[in-house]
């Protein structure tokens, strides 16, 4: 379990303990309202029985007003954890947990770095070089099949997620057969360049979803 996991279910449990002793308040005040219903009536009018009558409605009133106030307050942490818990739950439903976004960041650099291999080829600069350096950007990408978004997400944001793991799978499949002689041909190379145009439009949804900043990932470069 995550730490977002951990703090979900412990907002969760503290809440149903603060809500359970916040009931266990209420019942007892209700059991004291009860003692001191009888201590309402007119104290006697002997003086010692008068003082211990006083000193003991006093002494429920005040046990009334602690229960009632531990209640409240017992009531209120209630609220907050729940909604602590609650919030915890839609960020993780909504957010990149640790793994993800690593993934994607990753992605992001291989497929600028596949781009740029790409182009170096087309334009006859070091071939030999940046085909070498493209089939182990492939492999890196093909082993994107294994990886599953994490479950915690909206199943919105599994789809969109493993869909696009799926993308980089099959480029990085398709790239790492590829040879110079096969990329020369100009609609092979069109053809592939348009497949990373689709990947990266891909990505800029996830970007989208998932609120990832493409302006610090482009100045770590």
């Amino acid at each position: 379990m995550s730490m977002l996991d951990w703090s979900f279910v412990t907002l969760l449990s503290s809440a149903l303990l603060f809500f359970l002793f916040a009931l266990f308040s209420v019942a007892l005040s209700i059991m004291t309202r009860r003692k001191l219903r009888p201590l309402k009536k007119r104290p006697p009018k002997n003086k010692r029985k008068r003082k211990q009558f006083i000193l003991k409605r006093r002494k429920f009133e005040k046990q009334v007003k602690r229960q009632r106030n531990s209640g409240i307050i017992l009531f209120v942490l209630m609220l907050m954890t729940t909604g602590g818990a609650f919030y915890t739950r839609h960020y993780q439903m909504n957010n990149l947990n640790a793994n993800d976004s690593e993934s994607i960041v990753q992605s992001y650099y291989l497929l600028d770095e596949v781009e740029l291999q790409l182009s170096n080829i087309k334009n006859n600069e070091n071939p030999q070089k940046s085909i070498k350096n493209l089939r182990e950007l492939s492999l890196s990408l093909s082993s994107y099949g294994a990886r599953r978004a994490y479950q915690g997400l909206t199943e919105e944001g599994q789809i969109l997620l493993n869909r696009h793991f799926i993308l980089l799978k099959e480029l990085g499949t398709n790239l790492s057969s590829q040879t110079v002689d096969s990329l020369g041909n100009t609609d092979t190379m069109e053809g592939y360049q348009k497949d990373v145009k689709k990947v990266k439009d891909s990505q800029k949804k996830v970007f989208k979803r998932f609120k990832v900043n493409e302006a610090a990932l482009k100045s770590k470069k």
